[in-house]
């Protein structure tokens, strides 16, 4: 299992802007996301200072807030199987103890003395422009003095997340979340490996954020100089361009001026999924425009649009332009580059025009690419026409198309019924089947959410077939079209499932007698390991930026 802490998740965390300036020092530790090697996406051509016809705002500001914040805690895994150990003494006991007090648990020394519960270390990345409510994964690990030997079967209970700052030495921070769930951690391999991988796991989607963290905006002072009215001036330039829809259903600015350096600015929804493309876009509005002006540089645009050198930033100009720059970027549907197809498209479907779903579909088909921004400009555009091409592309035979199309259809519409699936187990991870022509798929995910997925809805298990998982559950094919399912629990009746050999019924029945999400992923392990299920066997299959 990689560490969650090199898995960032979904699109943007591969599309932070190279433009953007270095993290503000704030005595907190933030990562950064910098990459020397920028993603396709990122790779805006840069137009010549005398070919600019506008003052742009991505011309004097630099862009804040875009790194991830560290949180971290100590808490208390539980229902292990003997495999904990009673933890040392260390500032992680001490600590422990102390949250421990505060939510009056009884004899609390008697309890991390118990085998049955282990001391670990928590941490989880905030995303930038993470909003109240978000969910991120949590890394789980022992510390380096502990004694336990495995972490298998282990619920994480609930541990406040905060910052660490370096400030005149380690300090506590500002909460900015809670975390709990059930841990997931590599399955045995009966080799030396085992001692490190046993110790440490993920909780998918385990963190939830208690706040919402907008992107700020730093006019470059040894550019201009600095006052409130030139930051107001950049302010109208963008919300004349976005606005939101607020909690009392009424339209709100995304931006606003805090001083004459710094802007806040929130993420509209439709580029939740690419905040990277929205910042872009920003970038590329000009600050004041006479309509005369406008109307020569759309000119200039659809002549700069056509030409693959400098479509990309042409596509992104009149994305910031509007509705009034849709003519113009249809016509680069009809190049016979297929580079300049694409980047009109992506703008035409965050204009929320339908014609580009089409084209976006053949890339997100055939072009690895630009595969993730195809299927996240889909999702944006949320139309019949859109729609139409994901489903079409869930019956692609690559599995990063095929699961991501999944994906996408899911941000876009989570209560369609071909995405929605149901939710299982006491952990509450979600079982989807989809109908499939293609070859038969089993997707699991091992970042950001608890999530199974069958494409295919006739998938099943082989006989014979006898595994013995975490948490004392058994499960053994009884003849070629029964599986028995037990949970033995000590001093209570055992709980017993019978069921068919279809994979979708033995996981409902797992669920049923209690085994969490961690204990299904590893019954499915190993029933590939053992030849038991035949479908293509796929984790986390997203679709990636290719540099």
């Amino acid at each position: 299992m990689k560490n969650i802490s090199h898995k960032f998740s979904i699109l943007f965390l591969l599309l932070v802007p190279a433009a953007v300036g270095l993290l503000a020092g704030t005595g907190c530790r933030q990562i950064s996301i910098w990459s020397k090697d920028k993603p396709a996406e990122e790779k805006v051509a840069q137009e010549p200072e005398e070919k600019k016809k506008a003052f742009f705002v991505g011309d004097i500001v630099s862009v804040d807030n875009v790194g991830f914040i560290e949180v971290t805690s100590v808490s208390l895994v539980t229902n292990l199987a003997g495999t904990g150990s009673d933890p040392p003494q260390s500032q992680y006991r001490t600590f422990l103890l102390r949250e421990m007090a505060s939510q009056d648990v009884a004899k609390p020394n008697a309890v991390l003395a118990d085998p049955r519960t282990s001391l670990v270390v928590v941490t989880g990345y905030l995303p930038p422009a993470v909003q109240k409510g978000d969910r991120f994964d949590l890394d789980v690990s022992v510390p380096a003095d502990s004694e336990t030997t495995s972490l298998r079967g282990g619920y994480l209970l609930s541990a406040p997340l905060r910052e660490i700052c370096y400030m005149e030495g380690v300090r506590e921070g500002k909460k900015f979340g809670v975390g709990s769930g059930p841990v997931l951690i590599e399955p045995r391999t009966g080799t030396d490996r085992d001692k490190v991988t046993q110790v440490r796991g993920v909780v998918l989607g385990g963190g939830v954020s208690h706040v919402t963290l907008p992107v700020r905006l730093i006019v470059k002072q040894h550019l201009v100089k600095t006052d409130i009215y030139q930051t107001m001036k950049i302010e109208s330039a963008i919300n004349r361009r976005f606005q939101v829809t607020g909690p009392n259903g009424l339209r709100q600015n995304v931006a606003k001026a805090k001083d004459d350096r710094v802007l806040e600015i929130l993420i509209p929804p439709k580029y939740k999924d690419n905040k990277t493309r929205f910042l872009q876009v920003v970038r590329c509005l000009p600050i004041i425009e006479p309509q005369t002006q406008r109307m020569a540089r759309l000119e200039d645009l659809q002549k700069r649009l056509q030409d693959p050198e400098t479509s990309r930033r042409a596509a992104l100009e009149l994305e910031a332009i509007g509705q009034s720059a849709v003519e113009t970027l249809k016509t680069g549907l009809e190049s016979a580059d297929a580079s300049v197809r694409f980047y009109s498209a992506q703008s035409l479907a965050y204009l929320d025009e339908s014609c580009a779903a089409q084209e976006l579909g053949r890339v997100a088909l055939n072009d690895r690419e630009n595969r993730a921004f195809a299927l996240s400009a889909l999702s944006a555009l949320d139309d019949l026409y859109a729609y139409e091409e994901l489903r079409k592309l869930m019956n692609a035979p690559v599995a990063e198309a095929r699961y991501g199309a999944f994906r996408a259809l899911s941000a876009m519409r989570p209560e369609d019924p071909l995405v929605k699936g149901e939710t299982l187990g006491k952990d509450s991870f979600k079982l989807c089947v989809v109908p499939s022509d293609e070859k038969p798929m089993l997707h699991v995910r091992k970042t950001e959410k608890a999530e199974i997925v069958l494409f295919g809805e006739n998938q099943e298990f082989a006989y014979p077939f006898l595994f013995e998982a975490a948490n004392n559950i058994v499960i053994r094919a009884e003849s070629e079209t029964r599986m028995s399912v037990v949970k033995f629990t000590p001093n209570q009746p055992d709980k017993r499932k019978t069921t068919s050999m279809q994979t979708a019924d033995v996981i409902r029945a797992l669920a049923e007698v209690g085994a969490t999400y961690p204990d299904i992923i590893e019954i499915l392990q190993e029933a590939i390991n053992q030849g038991a299920l035949s479908a293509s066997f796929r984790i986390d299959s997203i679709p990636q930026v290719r540099k």
